[in-house]
């Protein structure tokens, strides 16, 4: 899934750009992408109360490859806007699976070594997947390099159907999906206000992140292959911090990595603009693969550590429904901001958006290490 997922996060905007010419169409694309998020990450939450872990994984895997089988031979602008809304809704069904499995497998002091591990998987992908999906777009055109990816994505979803233990998680006894939606709402109103802001904030930074690496990239006059290895470098800092990181978590609480984690974002959001050649974009990128690798699995983990018992499925489908507004709006914000005013003024926006995200992190959101201690611990 991440190397196929993350081939995908880089070559989707430089192919929308190729295809049509417009930095603009190139965000919307990976806005719809990030909206196909948006649009099933409630719907994941309670097929995993319904199905369990297994098939929704195994779902999501398959839609992942059957969308880039798609992909491959889509030509017209629209064709492509219309496949990457099912990228992005394979992309919250296994989000949900996996995130819902770790929740009653794992107590709370065990949560950010669990997750963290799992993201290092990721981080894997991020640096395999967009290192190989340049060089192969280089080399051999997109549509052959979407055909690969289908092929590891299906391979993955093999994997997922054989392996994997299918855990249906506690769910309370009111089966009314809606009242129970409301009810989590209402009750954790300032929960979602709070830490549900820092929770976008990141999103919005790490979405922002992966647009305009690429397009910064662009406009300075390097190709497909050369952003690949950029990009590939900054995550593979990224996937060298997953394990301390969640040591750090487990032991000294949340707050501890996700404080300077929004401090190296919002620096390397402000440098980006002033990046004009290959190796300045490398320093802002390493940095901003830094920012990205302290706060490995944070927002899920905070998720997870405020998740009510016997409804976790479905806050967590809420959870992740907050903070991926921050995938929604952080391409489709960059492409008004391109379009009115610059590249340069999507970068500094956000970066504000995020030093904000880190004063309510820091003042207004306690700890929540400390809250999950104090829940009743998960069923066996």
């Amino acid at each position: 899934m991440a190397i196929a997922n993350q081939a995908m996060i880089l070559l989707l905007p430089i192919y929308a750009l190729e295809l049509s010419g417009s930095v603009a169409f190139a965000a919307l694309v990976m806005g719809l992408r990030a909206f196909g998020v948006l649009l099933f990450d409630v719907p994941a939450g309670l097929l995993v109360g319904r199905f369990g872990d297994k098939w929704v994984l195994f779902g999501g895997l398959s839609t992942l490859a059957i969308s880039m089988l798609f992909l491959a031979a889509a030509t017209e602008e629209w064709v492509v806007a219309l496949c990457v809304i099912p990228l992005g809704a394979a992309h919250a069904a296994w989000f949900g699976g996996w995130t819902s499995y770790i929740t009653d497998s794992c107590s709370p002091d065990e949560r950010g070594r669990a997750t963290a591990g799992l993201a290092g998987v990721q981080r894997f992908g991020a640096f395999a997947g967009p290192l190989a999906g340049g060089v192969i777009a280089q080399s051999f055109g997109y549509p052959i390099t979407f055909l690969i990816g289908a092929i590891v994505a299906a391979t993955a979803a093999l994997l997922s159907f054989l392996f994997t233990d299918n855990i249906h998680p506690a769910t309370p006894t009111d089966t009314s999906h809606i009242k129970t939606i409301s009810r989590i709402l209402t009750s954790n109103k300032k929960t979602f206000f709070t830490a549900g802001f820092v929770a976008l904030a990141f999103q919005l930074m790490r979405s922002i992140r992966q647009l305009l690496i690429p397009l910064f990239g662009v406009s300075v006059g390097l190709d497909a292959a050369t952003i690949g290895f950029i990009y590939a470098l900054s995550a593979a800092v990224d996937m060298s911090l997953f394990y301390p990181v969640g040591i750090i978590m487990d032991r000294w609480g949340r707050k501890a990595t996700g404080i300077p984690s929004i401090l190296f974002f919002v620096l390397g959001l402000i440098l980006l603009p002033f990046a004009d050649s290959f190796y300045s974009l490398l320093v802002v990128g390493l940095i901003l693969g830094l920012a990205n690798g302290l706060s490995v699995g944070l927002v899920m983990i905070i998720g997870m550590d405020l998740s009510p018992v016997g409804e976790r499925g479905q806050f967590l489908g809420v959870w992740r429904l907050i903070s991926d507004v921050g995938w929604v709006s952080g391409p489709l914000l960059a492409g008004i901001l391109v379009d009115v005013i610059s590249l340069a003024a999507a970068s500094f926006f956000v970066a504000g958006i995020g030093f904000l995200g880190g004063a309510v992190f820091l003042f207004l959101v306690p700890e929540t290490l400390h809250i999950a201690r104090e829940r009743p611990p998960p069923p066996p």
